[in-house]
Protein backbone atom coordinates (compact mmCIF):
# COMPACT_ATOMS: atom_id res chain seq x y z
CA UNK A 1 0.00 0.00 0.00
CA UNK A 2 1.60 3.19 -0.82
CA UNK A 3 0.09 6.71 0.00
CA UNK A 4 -0.75 9.18 -2.93
CA UNK A 5 1.43 11.90 -2.11
CA UNK A 6 -0.14 15.85 -3.34
CA UNK A 7 2.09 18.46 -4.63
CA UNK A 8 1.22 21.66 -2.88
CA UNK A 9 3.94 23.97 -4.32
CA UNK A 10 4.82 26.79 -2.09
CA UNK A 11 2.43 27.73 0.44
CA UNK A 12 1.77 28.83 4.32
CA UNK A 13 -0.33 27.56 6.64
CA UNK A 14 -2.46 29.86 8.73
CA UNK A 15 -1.25 30.78 11.91
CA UNK A 16 -4.88 30.10 13.74
CA UNK A 17 -5.79 27.06 12.17
CA UNK A 18 -2.97 25.73 10.39
CA UNK A 19 -4.83 25.46 6.98
CA UNK A 20 -2.71 25.33 4.08
CA UNK A 21 -2.72 29.17 2.46
CA UNK A 22 -1.13 30.64 -0.25
CA UNK A 23 2.29 31.97 0.06
CA UNK A 24 2.55 35.40 2.34
CA UNK A 25 -0.79 35.33 3.86
CA UNK A 26 -0.93 34.57 7.27
CA UNK A 27 -4.97 33.79 7.80
CA UNK A 28 -7.12 31.66 5.79
CA UNK A 29 -10.30 33.28 6.78
CA UNK A 30 -11.87 36.41 8.11
CA UNK A 31 -12.65 34.19 11.40
CA UNK A 32 -9.13 33.60 11.77
CA UNK A 33 -7.71 37.08 10.48
CA UNK A 34 -10.03 38.03 14.01
CA UNK A 35 -8.75 35.79 16.10
CA UNK A 36 -5.13 36.70 15.06
CA UNK A 37 -6.34 40.56 16.04
CA UNK A 38 -7.70 39.67 19.32
CA UNK A 39 -4.48 37.47 20.00
CA UNK A 40 -1.93 40.60 18.82
CA UNK A 41 -4.32 42.88 21.12
CA UNK A 42 -4.36 40.59 24.34
CA UNK A 43 -0.66 40.05 23.77
CA UNK A 44 0.55 44.02 23.83
CA UNK A 45 -2.32 44.46 26.67
CA UNK A 46 -0.31 41.95 28.41
CA UNK A 47 3.23 43.43 27.46
CA UNK A 48 2.45 46.95 28.71
CA UNK A 49 0.91 45.38 31.91
CA UNK A 50 4.12 43.38 32.45
CA UNK A 51 6.25 46.57 31.94
CA UNK A 52 4.05 48.62 34.50
CA UNK A 53 4.30 45.96 36.94
CA UNK A 54 8.13 46.17 37.06
CA UNK A 55 7.80 50.12 36.67
CA UNK A 56 6.07 49.61 40.08
CA UNK A 57 8.02 47.16 41.55
CA UNK A 58 11.63 49.11 40.90
CA UNK A 59 9.94 52.00 42.26
CA UNK A 60 8.81 50.40 45.81
CA UNK A 61 12.48 48.94 45.76
CA UNK A 62 13.74 52.25 45.49
CA UNK A 63 11.71 53.37 48.07
CA UNK A 64 12.72 50.74 49.97
CA UNK A 65 16.18 51.81 49.92
CA UNK A 66 16.09 55.49 50.08
CA UNK A 67 13.57 55.08 53.01
CA UNK A 68 15.98 52.70 54.68
CA UNK A 69 19.31 54.79 53.74
CA UNK A 70 17.72 58.08 55.08
CA UNK A 71 16.76 56.65 58.42
CA UNK A 72 19.82 55.00 59.27
CA UNK A 73 22.32 57.63 57.47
Amino acid sequence: MSKKKEEWGPHSHCIICGKAIPEGEKTCSKECAKKYEEEIKHYKRQQKMSIFFIIVMIGFILIFFLASYFMHG
